[in-house]
């Protein structure tokens, strides 16, 4: 029986993200076995009588600081990002000054800090410097001082910039020693004992559908018409079999809560020896999933579901460009795949009835494209356009959806603790501001304190017959509270749901693993695997670091547009308004999918409101703000 060192103990009290756990969760979350939580009490017993660790409210465990920790900020470190580290870390452009070198922060309310040139040779000016500053000693001078730790190019340069984002926000480069070990330890052979528990669907047409360049397929599907509807089988990659709680991965996982997808590249949640092979369903390949098999009626009610552990050999391996190809271009294939194109006529069926039940109970279905980037032979961006979305995309949300509003109701219905994707209904006075501006548009929308999504879904499909999505779809997206995770059931307004969680996509998000625990406590009989806090935890943590990999995300995109944005400065292009603020307005273009800022002062007086169409001339575009600057074009 191996038990952990009172160092690994510390080490996760101290681990980023900071919080204090309970006895039970720090033994969890080191593996401890039951046999040993004896003796792990012991040793945080032995932690406190040293003074090492000490107990907080609740029962829980945190460290206590120590003398060495102390007087470690004692610059103040001011800025909403840049620094990086308790260290005191930060990005900035180092610049040579005569017989000395200063750094200037990037993102920060501070003034340069001076470099000893003996410490730069080689380091050019104008280089988008890693630094860290120097804690004066007693006695020494109080010039504020720092070091280089690393450069990433040269200031501007679009490689050099896409470095510095990383760096800025803190991305991690590559998974920990003990993570990737653990990773290779993990056998891809299935036991047949294993095979012979769970429920076998290598039998049947199952296949992934996703984007071009996917590597990570978490998903899976496949369909039967019945003589009372159809049968739909939503498989999903099965990582908690893989992912112990409290091992190197999860805790891993657990830190970073989400995939980023960056234009240029992938920050994972998980090794890619497991996203990208051992837990993704490739085709040919034997997989665990776990299954959400729904029947519904010939109308596209689901009218009976069952979850369970099984395993699955995919197909197929599709895009969602070839789907569409077939179904609604008419593309031919060939006779061996005919079987495979009478399964996605079955499901384009499925999913347009799927569709209708939606817009009955007042779905909200926003159609806003996303950019895709565009690049030349060497990788450099020379356009952003929206991305176009098909009747592809179309099927495998609304099975997802079906298979997560299912989960979410097997769970609520038995009671036990668990974490739920929700979306409150939006405030009265943001619903006010709403009927202010689609009063502008000639829209008629009465606000209410007890709004229902019908209410909100009518303006959406009347904006749709006059062609003014967008503009209205951004005031309406402006008005609603943000989708988060909670252990408190609430529903989803935005899907008008009773219940929902996230459990389609384990592979690239934390939620949807915990959910999977949980349904495997559920089919197993056994005691769930957490408390109601560590769960309350769990949600509110992913909440925090998926608007974290949304914001990192807008920043990637935005770069990428302001870089390619230098090649048109002078131009003139038609735009819309789509964002007025007090110090100017954020105009989108209609010839490139890119938006840029008028400030105030060029506004001249005149007043705007959000869908108008303007003419604008591209004035400048900084790749170090990230951001273009537009004139009005008179």
């Amino acid at each position: 029986m191996k038990l952990p060192h009172p160092g690994e103990i510390v080490n996760l009290l101290k681990k980023t993200p900071y919080r204090p756990m309970r006895a039970r969760e720090l033994s969890k979350r080191l593996g401890v076995p039951k046999e040993g939580r004896k003796l792990f009490k012991k040793i945080l017993k032995k932690l406190l009588r040293e003074g090492t660790i000490k107990r907080v409210k609740g029962g829980k465990y945190t460290v206590v600081k120590t003398e060495s920790n102390k007087g470690k900020e004692e610059i103040p470190l001011e800025g909403r990002r840049g620094i990086l580290s308790p260290e005191g870390r930060f990005l900035g452009k180092f610049l040579r000054r005569g017989k000395t070198g200063i750094i200037v922060p990037r993102g920060l309310r501070l003034p340069p800090f001076f470099v000893k040139l003996g410490e730069v040779k080689g380091v050019r000016s104008e280089s988008l410097v890693l630094a860290e500053i120097r804690h004066p000693e007693q006695g020494a001078s109080d010039k504020r001082t720092a070091r280089v730790i690393e450069v990433l190019g040269k200031v501007g340069s679009l490689e050099a910039e896409r470095r510095g984002l990383c760096v800025e926000y803190g991305l991690p480069e590559d998974f920990p020693l003990a993570v990737v070990k653990e990773s290779g330890r993990i056998p891809e052979d299935i036991p047949a004992r294993v095979i012979s528990r769970r429920v076998d669907l290598r039998d049947k047409m199952i296949f992934t559908i996703d984007n071009d360049k996917a590597r990570d397929f978490d998903d899976a599907v496949g369909i039967l018409r019945l003589d009372s509807g159809y049968r739909l089988w939503v498989s999903i990659a099965d990582v908690s079999y893989y992912v112990e709680v409290g091992s190197a991965i999860d805790n891993e996982a657990l830190e970073r809560g989400t995939s980023i997808y960056l234009p240029d590249k992938v920050i994972p949640m998980l090794p890619e020896r497991l996203s990208n092979w051992v837990c993704s369903l490739v085709p040919g390949e034997d997989r665990l999933t776990k299954t959400v098999e729904m029947d519904f009626d010939n109308n596209g009610v689901m009218v009976e579901f069952r979850i369970y552990n099984s395993i699955i050999r995919s197909c197929a391996r599709l895009t969602y460009t070839e789907v569409s190809n077939i179904l609604e271009k008419g593309k031919k294939v060939g006779r061996k795949n005919s079987e495979l194109v009478e399964s996605l006529k079955i499901m384009k069926e499925l999913f347009e009835k799927l569709k209708e039940r939606g817009i009955e109970r007042g779905e909200l279905d926003f159609d806003l494209p996303e950019p895709e980037i565009i690049r030349d032979e060497l990788g450099r961006t020379v356009d952003v356009i929206k991305s176009e979305r098909n009747v592809a995309h179309g099927i495998i949300e609304k099975f997802m959806i079906s298979a997560n509003a299912a989960v979410a109701e097997y769970v609520f219905r038995l009671k036990v603790p668990s974490i739920y994707r929700i979306h409150e209904p939006p405030d009265y006075s943001s619903l006010k501001e709403l009927a202010e501006g689609l009063k502008k548009f000639g829209y008629a929308f009465k606000p209410s304190r007890k709004v229902k999504p019908s209410d909100i879904q009518k303006v959406i499909l009347e904006s749709k017959e006059r062609g003014e999505e967008l503009a209205v779809h951004t005031l309406i997206l402006r008005s609603l509270k943000r989708a988060i995770y909670s252990t408190s059931e609430k529903g989803h307004f935005g899907l008008a749901l009773k219940h929902y969680t996230h459990f389609t996509s384990p592979i690239r998000r934390y939620p949807d693993l915990v959910v999977h625990r949980i349904i495997n406590s559920l089919i197993e009989g056994k005691k769930p695997p957490y408390d109601e806090d560590t769960l309350e935890w769990i949600a509110n943590h992913s909440s925090v670091k998926e608007r974290f990999a949304d914001e990192v995300e807008r920043e990637a995109i935005k770069l990428e547009r302001v870089y390619m944005m230098r090649s048109h400065i002078g131009r003139e292009f038609e735009g819309f308004v789509i964002s007025v603020l007090p110090f100017g307005i954020f105009v989108e273009l209609k010839d490139i999918f890119v938006e840029g800022f008028v400030p105030r002062e060029k506004l001249k007086g005149r007043k705007f409101e959000v869908g108008q169409d303007v003419r604008v001339r591209v004035v400048e575009s900084d790749i170090e703000r990230r951001r273009i600057t537009l004139d009005l074009v008179l």
